[in-house]
């Protein structure tokens, strides 16, 4: 793929991501402050109660983008067309069976959490309208996977941010009004299925020679698309219970209440996960075409590159909220939420920033169809996180929960994934630690420095002031990433302006990554 393209897919990916973060940052305490914290705690139940059925999508979402990629790259329309048939078929039984399921989960509900007798008829009423807008995605998704797979992250940000716009007019209206979780969960069903149509329409006009068949799949294909997505959906499902679990055992183990306060903190480790995705997103598809042309040079290119643009981009985030995040919560949320939110949001960065370096990794190991190894490691990861979490909230309360999801998250991404990536791209390991983490946290420490002394001897009392207090101290890491990588600087620039635009694309990475060639 063109770099401008792959530029212009990073850009409307954030783009959407930052229209999300806005609007997340305004509804969060409008939201709060309207349910209250006892319904709050309720709202974040249920969804993460039914965060769980999206685990039925099984990794298909995954295989499409995989054989549409690779499809798309050699001319096999048919390959395409057959893997997304062969998912629109898996789904279709699968979502009929949530919608059943979801029956179960609404009747059992309020006797595994403490939901007050008021809310326990909308909660469970609520578990079944979202129940009904999982079903919706897990069908309809596939074909945004098409899009994601022809690269089209433009018409994918578009159609997330129409809505991001809908959903926070219509839980704004809703509130304001004095409705509660059953509403919310409603608006929401309404909002996919506009979403999701957009997502059809869009995947049959990019790409007119799909032929989509809605009989039973032959054996041959149903096996080629479940041998990529059984492992896929193992990943998944140790992710939903690395992020999801920690509400649920809150809520189990404490009280609904106490849900808000750890949700808090989540709910920022979320958006800063955002901005790494919103990044890495695309380098599947990348990986797939790189791996389908055999040009395994592009594929450390894109290690090296996506890599250090992960860090590159998060890290100052990261950091901000690690050395600041209770000072912000204070002013964001109120003040009873500094500490203990803040204790959770301190905690759960330290996996989050182990994360972003492998983030890059991620999606080229899903691209080469080398997951299993990963799929492997998450399921441990999932166990140690939910025994640990369940362990712990019982001696040290909500921050030990998030200590249970620090701790085996570390261990993955520190010690396992730095040595498997580089085998599989055939790089050195200490050059791929040093040209992308070691030498880009070096160039953080300023800001660091910088952010610590801010905090403690300019105090604030208002997020205007918060966010212009950033602003004064972030250019210290551009300015730090110029000199640590002034080498590579200097040559991009000299290749770049000094050398026939014909040549200028096919030189860029080479002139600024000769140590690692």
């Amino acid at each position: 793929m063109a770099p401008k393209r792959a530029a212009q897919n990073v850009l409307a990916n954030w783009v959407a991501l930052a229209v999300s973060t806005l609007v997340g940052l305004f509804l969060a305490p409008f939201i709060v402050h309207h349910l209250g914290n006892i319904a709050y705690g309720v709202w974040i139940l249920v969804t993460s109660l039914t965060a769980y059925m999206s685990l039925l999508d099984l990794g298909l979402r995954g295989a499409v983008t995989r054989f549409v990629s690779k499809g798309k790259t050699q001319g096999n329309h048919e390959e395409s067309s057959e893997a997304i048939s062969a998912a629109l078929w898996i789904r279709r039984w699968i979502s009929v069976a949530l919608v059943l399921s979801s029956l179960v989960f609404a009747a059992m509900f309020p006797r595994i959490f403490s939901v007050p007798s008021s809310l326990q008829h909308a909660a469970r009423m609520a578990i079944v309208a979202t129940a009904l807008t999982v079903a919706v995605n897990l069908w309809c998704g596939v074909f945004g996977g098409v899009l994601a797979a022809l690269q089209r992250f433009d018409l994918l940000s578009a159609v997330a941010m129409t809505q991001t716009a809908l959903r926070a007019a219509g839980i704004v209206w809703l509130l304001r009004n004095g409705y509660g979780i059953l509403a919310l969960a409603s608006w929401d069903l309404v909002i996919a299925i506009v979403a999701n149509a957009l997502y059809i329409l869009f995947a049959f006009k990019n790409y007119p020679e799909l032929r989509i068949t809605f009989g039973r799949p032959s054996r041959p294909v149903l096996r080629k698309v479940w041998n990529y997505s059984f492992w896929a959906f193992v990943i998944n499902l140790a992710a939903q219970v690395v992020y999801y679990s920690d509400n649920l055992v809150v809520g189990a183990f404490t009280s609904a209440a106490a849900v808000t306060f750890y949700a808090i903190g989540g709910m920022l480790i979320a958006y800063a996960r955002q901005v790494v995705t919103s990044l890495t997103t695309t380098f599947g598809p990348m990986a797939s075409t790189f791996e389908a042309e055999g040009s395994y040079h592009n594929l450390r290119r894109l290690l090296i590159q996506g890599t250090r643009a992960a860090l590159i981009v998060s890290l100052p985030i990261e950091l901000a909220l690690f050395l600041r995040g209770p000072t912000f919560i204070g002013i964001w949320m109120g003040p009873q939420y500094a500490q203990p939110s803040g204790a959770v949001l301190r905690i759960l960065l330290l996996s989050l920033i182990a994360c972003t370096g492998s983030a890059a990794s991620g999606g080229i190991v899903y691209g080469m169809e080398k997951h299993r190894t990963a799929a492997i490691w998450a399921i441990f990861e999932g166990i140690a996180n939910l025994s640990l979490s369940i362990i712990l909230v019982r001696r040290i309360g909500i921050t030990g929960v998030a200590w249970g999801t620090a701790i085996p998250s570390l261990f993955v991404e520190c010690v396992l994934w730095p040595p498997y990536v580089s085998r599989l791209v055939e790089i050195p390991m200490w050059e791929y630690v040093w040209q992308t983490w070691i030498r880009t946290s070096i160039a953080a420490v300023p800001f660091c420095i910088a952010c610590y002394l801010t905090e403690r001897y300019w105090p604030v009392r208002s997020l205007p002031v918060f966010f212009l207090q950033i602003a004064a101290v972030l250019p210290l890491f551009p300015l730090a990433l110029a000199l640590v990588y002034r080498s590579e600087l200097t040559n991009y620039l000299r290749a770049r302006f000094s050398r026939p635009t014909s040549l200028k694309l096919s030189n860029e990475y080479q002139s600024s990554t000769t140590s690692v060639q």
